[in-house]
């Protein structure tokens, strides 16, 4: 391509003001390419793309960036489809941005930033690159590179640049493997810090029962952390509307609480909830998860060209340093089954002393736990009766054990034979971890008679705190299903209630000690109780 071509090219491209040009307002592409041809000619120096070097020529400073920048502008222009006329944006707006291999090489067809015929004016008028006959070499350059059976060989670079690289990919090896060693350390320091005030709050002082305690609990929260691993469990949570377009409807139909500030994802999973505070205007997103998904959240995050404002940290919110600057908003989707199952509240309680500011956003900011009495005769068959007759065998000393399983179910909201009751309320702004476990006592009125085979856990999460679009994510069997569906406590028998019956009842709520995510609740319904086992 010569340059009275390259002139005709860019007749039609908008004016404005590139470094090194003197622009006008009615100045057009004309006046800045005039002459560059009688420019070039004075010197054929051509400045690399990415440092101070000077060449002889284009092909000389090609081959540079190839070898020691490790950039292969042929197999890059292969890849993007770049031709002479998109050439010229290309590396204008490579000189005008300054950017390094690393960041370009990430540039895909899809976000191609140099599309805009603003690009087309000159950054520099005497770069030799801009008349350089680019077509011809990449066509030279792509025949050197097909042997005879027409399939692409293997570019070489210099030994020494070889040895370089593989020196510098050992180094850095090496220092991975030190920091990985370190944080394990400050992980098990951490651990054994916590596990150490929790010992002396709970006033043990056993040596050997705390090393016991620390291995159990170390080994239980790796296999906790080691379930969302899986594919399955994050298809799981994604395909639950209900949960996602409810977080999705808060946080983006709430713009102006996103823009332009710092937002803490606890337990990021796959990222969905950090993309959608980037989506809403978010400038700087910081996800944490200590599950191995953390990588494939890395790959989602870069390929939804968000990884300029979201970063990722593998580990435990609570393993996480010290910040430098703290964060606007917390947002989570930390509930588990009856609300306090996995123990995911304390994170989001340390994240908001350790890392949120005074009056920051919290979403959700509020949750209740509700409870209700049913009547179904089926599902307590299903589980219970179902072990007076097993093929012909009595089974029954299985019944009291399993009616101590608390049963994750989708409940029929027609089974209900009382309106539920609010139990227990949790402000995440104020509330404390003891929160976690409570005794509350409340009466259920009973709306019809029929016999009760047992009460039902929901919970309700409201985003509402300073916000003018408000959402609420309901678990209620009135409510569309999610994935956290209900949990069924089934009563030992069922009991005969009338209309009108007012059942005074009990629930104690607190965590299994073996088990600090699992819990253990005792409900009392009338003079008929029992303890159930939430694992």
């Amino acid at each position: 391509m010569n340059s009275s071509a390259l002139i005709n090219n860019c007749e039609s491209s908008e004016s404005g003001a590139m470094e090194g040009v003197d622009v006008d307002s009615d100045s057009g592409s004309d006046n800045d390419w005039e002459g560059i041809e009688e420019e070039v000619s004075l010197s054929f120096q051509t400045l690399c793309l990415f440092c101070p070097e000077v060449f002889n020529s284009a092909e000389l400073m090609f081959e540079h960036c190839q070898t020691q920048h490790m950039f292969d502008l042929v197999s890059y222009c292969k890849k993007m489809d770049i031709n002479s006329y998109s050439y010229i944006k290309f590396i204008n707006y490579v000189r005008s941005h300054k950017l390094s291999p690393s960041v370009i090489c990430e540039i895909t067809k899809i976000s191609c930033p140099w599309t805009s015929d603003d690009y087309m004016k000159p950054y520099n008028v005497s770069d030799p690159l801009l008349t350089f006959d680019f077509e011809n070499y990449i066509e030279e350059k792509m025949k050197e590179r097909m042997d005879i059976d027409g399939t692409e060989c293997t570019v070489t670079i210099p030994q020494a640049r070889l040895d370089t690289l593989l020196q510098e990919l050992h180094d850095k090896s090496m220092k991975l493997k030190v920091a990985c060693e370190r944080i394990d350390k400050m992980k098990l320091a951490a651990k054994t810090v916590l596990l150490c005030n929790n010992q002396m709050c709970s006033g043990v002082n056993n040596r050997s029962s705390y090393q016991e305690d620390k291995s159990s609990n170390n080994e239980d929260d790796n296999y906790y952390f080691s379930t969302y691993d899986h594919f399955a469990i994050h298809h799981e949570m994604l395909q639950d509307k209900i949960r996602t377009l409810a977080y999705q409807d808060a946080i983006l139909n709430n713009p102006e609480v996103f823009h332009n500030k710092r937002v803490l994802d606890v337990g990021c999973g796959t990222s969905i909830l950090s993309m959608f505070a980037a989506k809403a205007g978010a400038s700087f997103v910081m996800g944490v998860d200590r599950s191995d998904v953390i990588f494939q959240a890395m790959d989602i995050v870069r390929e939804n060209n968000y990884d300029q404002v979201i970063d990722l940290f593998k580990g435990r919110v609570e393993d996480m340093p010290d910040p430098e600057q703290k964060m606007d908003i917390i947002v989570s989707e930390w509930m588990g089954y009856f609300l306090l199952f996995e123990g995911m509240l304390d994170s989001i309680i340390y994240a908001r002393e350790k890392f949120l500011v005074p009056g920051g956003h919290i979403f959700p900011d509020r949750c209740t736990l509700s409870l209700l009495a049913v009547c179904d005769i089926e599902k307590y068959k299903e589980y219970v009766d179902f072990w007076d007759n097993v093929y012909g065998f009595k089974m029954t000393a299985m019944k009291k054990d399993v009616i101590k399983e608390a049963n994750v179910e989708t409940v029929k909201p027609e089974t209900a034979c009382c309106k539920p009751v609010i139990v227990k309320e949790l402000d995440l702004t104020t509330c404390q971890t003891s929160d976690s476990e409570f005794t509350t006592t409340f009466d259920l009125v009973m709306s019809r008679a029929c016999a009760v085979t047992a009460i039902v856990g929901y919970f309700d999460c409201f985003f509402d705190k300073g916000l003018a679009h408000k959402v609420v994510l309901s678990t209620s069997p009135e409510s569309p299903s999610t994935h956290w569906k209900q949990t069924m406590f089934l009563l030992e028998n069922p009991v005969q209630v009338i209309e009108g019956e007012v059942v005074p009842c009990k629930i104690s709520c607190r965590r299994n000690r073996r088990d600090p995510r699992s819990l253990i609740v005792k409900l009392n319904f009338g003079k008929y109780h029992n303890q159930y086992y939430l694992s």
